[in-house]
């Protein structure tokens, strides 16, 4: 089974903030065992969500600067709390917002929220990885242009 923990990127600011969506349905095949006769998302798919995001704004940034597109592989998560699980039926809005990036690394401060509510917290360390796969750089490049149909991009000079 693959998990694509993104439905949606809703909001960019390159070099700064990204934020993106995941919507969790019942028929999301996890419910099957996690937990029979009370629903609630893995905090281990959260954690996933997140790192894909800020992983995903990583090699997203290094494309929009030009740079040789590098896979983000999570290395590290440090500080991760969970205060309110995910149900069937709640929208997890997701941001990562980026602390530090260098050539070969970088690392994002993340956040899932529901409802208005903060439910996780984090930071998560990313190596970056040259990946000599054209298949692979096609898949990323179409499932970003998929999610990013909508995304709403802020300029640098905007307040925020």
């Amino acid at each position: 089974m693959r998990f694509h923990l993104i439905d949606r990127i809703e909001e960019i600011r390159y070099g700064k903030h990204i934020v993106g969506v995941k919507c969790v349905s019942l028929s999301d095949e996890v419910f099957d065992e996690h937990f029979p006769g009370y629903p609630v998302f893995p905090g281990s798919l959260v954690l996933e969500g997140m790192a894909q995001l800020a992983g995903s704004f990583f090699e997203i940034m290094m494309d929009h600067d030009g740079l040789e597109l590098r896979q983000s592989v999570l290395v590290m998560a440090n500080r991760m709390k969970w205060s309110k699980p995910a149900e069937p039926g709640d929208r997890i809005l997701y941001r990562a917002d980026i602390l530090s990036r260098r050539e070969d690394f970088g690392v994002a401060k993340v956040q899932a929220s529901i409802d208005g509510e903060v439910s996780a917290t984090g930071e998560l360390t990313f190596s970056f990885v040259l990946v000599d796969d054209e298949e692979l750089r096609r898949s990323r490049a179409g499932l970003y242009r998929f999610c990013m149909k909508k995304t709403r991009v802020i300029d640098a000079d905007e307040p925020g």
